[in-house]
């Protein structure tokens, strides 16, 4: 997929995933599309079963990795939960908190997994044509 294929949402979370310049941020519409991405990097990241050690690492280091854009580390916690099938409270984690979670962690999960740019590519098609598993 060509950076001019993808949504404003594809390329957003491209952007932010290869460190290049972003140029303006997705509007409400790119929410599902950054859910179904961070969705993804997690399943690829972590196993059903994962110890919590491990999902608390991979949210602080993300929140390490962006100090200035304040991660939510416990809310990311739970959200990777959730995308692993477990039954999390998150309905009161406010949207742009979410929003947040889902951008910056699929940034530092496809760096934690060492994706190559066509993986990066793939997985951001993936989301963009709506699947999730």
């Amino acid at each position: 997929m060509t950076g001019s294929d993808r949504s404003p949402a594809g390329a957003y979370l491209w952007a932010t995933a290869t460190n290049s310049p972003t140029g303006t941020i997705a509007g409400v519409a790119a929410r599902p599309v950054f859910a179904r991405a961070f969705a993804l990097a997690v399943r690829l990241r972590f196993p059903a079963d994962a110890p919590l050690t491990a999902i608390a690492a991979s949210a602080a280091g993300a929140a390490r990795r962006h100090p200035s854009l304040s991660v939510p580390v416990r809310e990311a916690e739970m959200l990777i939960r959730e995308a692993l099938g477990e039954n999390v409270p998150t309905g009161g984690i406010e949207p742009p908190a979410v929003v947040t979670v889902h951008v910056l962690l699929f940034a530092a999960l496809v760096d934690e997994l060492g994706l190559t740019d066509d993986e990066v590519a793939e997985l951001i098609a993936d989301a963009e044509r709506g699947q999730a598993d």
